[in-house]
């Protein structure tokens, strides 16, 4: 994910663009009156519980306040591993530096009213994909949440600071208790689910459809931590060349276009009634079939044929009739 200093990297300001709605709540607290910030701890302004739900990593990693340069100390809360669109958080504060300094005078702009407080978005030179919003505690105190754009959908560019807003206002002196925290989507990892989360991978072919295959017996096969990626492995037997072994994965926790090894020109194929994606190329030994269940949970078949590029494909053929019946539905 790109990394993004908040404005407090001093970059210009320019004019206000994006985040179009409105969010409903209280008025500002008046700048000057209320208790008064006596040390600046961003990174203070957010529980551990409070981050989990929202997505993003905790303890955040600060940034100690450069006041010669007019920049407050910021905390940066990245996003969770594996969130399919996440984006990394940045909440600032200040002390003894007005948002009229660190805006350089600049005409606010959007404005919302969230937590007991008025939070304006100023746009920057980084352009629409970030969202800075901010709020003025007193005369020499503010707070600004950002995020940027997941992907290159700027429209989204608010939608995580916006989120932390309640969260980073119940912390500041007057803000409204109890947040009600809701996560963007896409800015937590999926959770595992569907009728192949609790599948066995090894079940999906029965020994006696492997047996006039070739191979040797199901082996089980772990994957890496980003889905369960629970694996079955059926080894060839006809050494380095020939038909290479049949590998079957089964993810429950991942976007179907996020499925990893989908290489090669893909052709959709329909097998007792079930769609089916083939994926392959002249030039490859390599051919991969996915058979998608839910939108985030499916069924991959990977193998090949490592001497002729022409049957790379003839196990996925003969295997996916067999692995649709077998598969839940």
């Amino acid at each position: 994910m790109r990394y993004r200093n908040s404005l407090a990297i001093g970059l210009a300001v320019l004019a206000l663009g994006g985040c179009t709605s409105t969010i409903g709540g209280s008025a500002s607290p008046v700048p000057g009156q209320g208790p008064v910030i006596t040390k600046a701890e961003p990174c203070a302004l957010m529980t551990q519980e409070q981050a989990a739900a929202l997505g993003v990593t905790y303890p955040g990693k600060e940034r100690p306040a450069k006041p010669e340069q007019k920049i407050p100390g910021v905390c940066r809360f990245p996003e969770l591993e594996d969130a399919p669109d996440g984006v990394a958080l940045e909440v600032s504060q200040s002390k003894d530096l007005s948002a009229v300094e660190y805006y350089a005078g600049a005409l606010p702009g959007e404005k919302f009213g969230v937590g007991g407080f008025t939070w304006t978005r100023y746009a920057t030179i980084l352009g629409p994909s970030y969202c800075s919003l901010s709020t003025e505690l007193d005369a020499k105190t503010f707070i600004e949440v950002s995020s940027d754009a997941p992907g290159d959908d700027n429209s989204k560019a608010c939608d995580l600071a916006k989120a932390a807003l309640p969260i980073v206002a119940s912390h500041l002196p007057g803000g409204q208790p109890n947040p009600e925290i809701t996560s963007p989507p896409g800015q937590k990892p999926i959770e595992p689910s569907g009728p192949l989360a609790t599948v066995d991978p090894c079940t999906l072919l029965k020994p006696e459809q492997v047996a006039p295959l070739k191979l040797l017996p199901a082996r089980p096969m772990n994957g890496s931590s980003r889905d369960p990626k629970n694996g079955c492995q059926w080894d060839d037997t006809d050494g380095d060349k020939g038909k290479k072994a049949l590998d079957l994965w089964v993810y429950t926790a991942t976007k179907t276009e996020d499925v990893p090894g989908l290489e090669g020109t893909p052709a959709e194929q329909t097998v007792n009634g079930r769609k089916w994606i083939v994926y392959s190329a002249p030039d490859s030994p390599i051919c991969v079939a996915l058979f998608p269940i839910t939108e985030t949970s499916s069924i991959k078949l990977d193998t090949g044929d490592l001497s002729d590029n022409a049957k790379a494909c003839e196990i996925p053929q003969t295997v996916m009739p067999l692995v649709t019946a077998n598969a839940p539905a």
